[in-house]
């Protein structure tokens, strides 16, 4: 009765056992999940991770805006929004490719695609047309970037590593940039109803 008993427990155990292991070795489909993953597995300390997570933000931040960005080009009706949608492409794809650089430099992983949160803005902005269009990409420029501008100040402030805090610095005029004249737009966009 024991043997059996001793079995039954070491069986289940091991089912246990498997059951977790497997669960464990699942990957995220969210790319910023899967790069947030790989980092936490890799980091050493606290503050490296603090600084690979502010890392993983910017670049889904940066991939963000430039879907975003296509999507204007794309579908806007206003020329100004076109444009606008253009720089925002280009600007963030630069940056992000810098990011990129700098952060494999520093062996952190970054997504390589937008996280399922910028997919599904991006997909809600599109399922819009003509002015709403362009009124809700005005909206999410502004929003965008004032969390971009937030994020990256505190990361000039607070990040550990030297180039990478250098990098946040160095970011932060054009994202405020981008901010003002986003907001400019917006107004611009609002009147040309």
């Amino acid at each position: 009765m024991k043997k059996h008993f001793l079995k039954d427990l070491l069986f289940i155990g091991a089912i246990i056992s498997l059951t977790g292991f497997a669960a464990c070795d699942k990957k995220p489909d969210d790319a910023k999940e899967a790069a947030e993953e790989t980092n936490e597995a890799v980091m050493d300390d606290r503050k490296s991770e603090k600084d690979a997570q502010f890392l993983v933000d910017a670049a889904d931040m940066n991939l963000m805006e430039v879907q975003l960005g296509r999507s204007a080009v794309e579908k806007a009706t206003f020329q100004e929004v076109k444009d606008f949608g253009k720089k925002m492409e280009s600007d963030h794809q630069k940056a992000y490719d810098e990011l990129a650089a700098l952060a494999n430099s520093k062996n952190v992983t970054i997504p390589g695609s937008a996280s399922d949160e910028g997919m599904k803005k991006n997909q809600n902005l599109n399922e819009k047309s003509g002015y709403d269009f362009d009124r809700a990409f005005m909206d999410e420029m502004v929003d965008g970037h004032e969390k971009a501008v937030n994020k990256f100040e505190k990361a000039a402030d607070n990040c550990e590593d030297t180039d990478i805090k250098a990098w946040a610095a160095k970011m932060l005029p054009d994202l405020r940039a981008h901010l003002e004249s986003a907001k400019m737009l917006k107004e611009r966009v609002k009147d040309m109803k």
